[in-house]
């Protein structure tokens, strides 16, 4: 940059651009997808807490008057995707793409799986007539269909992300 006030270098006429070094492709990607992914981490642990606050009030009877459902299974099993999730979050300090693996691998595995296993399973639920009165069964699709897609973009970001990662690391061994 030139200061208010000086000439411009003789023999140019500020055209001669071309020649700068430009960041490359995989840091912009990286640079971009690295805040969606985080987003996606932490609604992730919102809806976690959501599902420990049930946990704790129905175990501890918090709230005697209300009619919370008592936890499926699956619920508690879904719990422990917290562990790839901090795993993900950490990964994205040094894009460590092993942690970023653990990410991706115990989401499908812990995550998606179970979801899919509790949709499948308690579809006969939500087809009867008499439950679809039950708000409390609505109420569980919705919060199934919403992990479903967080649990999805998630994925798809930590898949962008690995692949930049890799990508760099490619370039940094030429």
């Amino acid at each position: 940059m030139s200061l208010p006030g000086s000439q411009r270098v003789a023999g140019t006429d500020g055209n001669d651009f071309s020649h700068r070094e430009r960041v490359a492709e995989h840091y912009k990607i990286s640079v971009e997808t690295k805040p969606r992914f985080r987003l996606c981490i932490y609604l992730h642990f919102g809806v976690a807490l959501l599902v420990i606050a049930q946990l704790l009030s129905v175990h501890f009877e918090l709230f005697p008057n209300l009619n919370i459902p008592k936890p499926d299974p699956w619920e508690y099993v879904w719990l422990l995707t917290l562990i790839p999730s901090i795993a993900g979050l950490l990964s994205m300090k040094k894009n460590d793409v092993w942690l970023m693996n653990i990410f991706f691998r115990g989401t499908v595995l812990l995550g998606l799986s179970t979801i899919m296993t509790a949709i499948i399973y308690n579809l006969s639920d939500l087809f009867t007539l008499a439950s679809l009165t039950k708000i409390s069964v609505i109420i569980s699709y919705v919060f199934l269909i919403v992990m479903v897609q967080i649990h999805a973009i998630s994925l798809y970001m930590a898949n962008i992300l690995l692949h930049s990662w890799q990508q760099n690391k490619s370039t940094k061994k030429n």
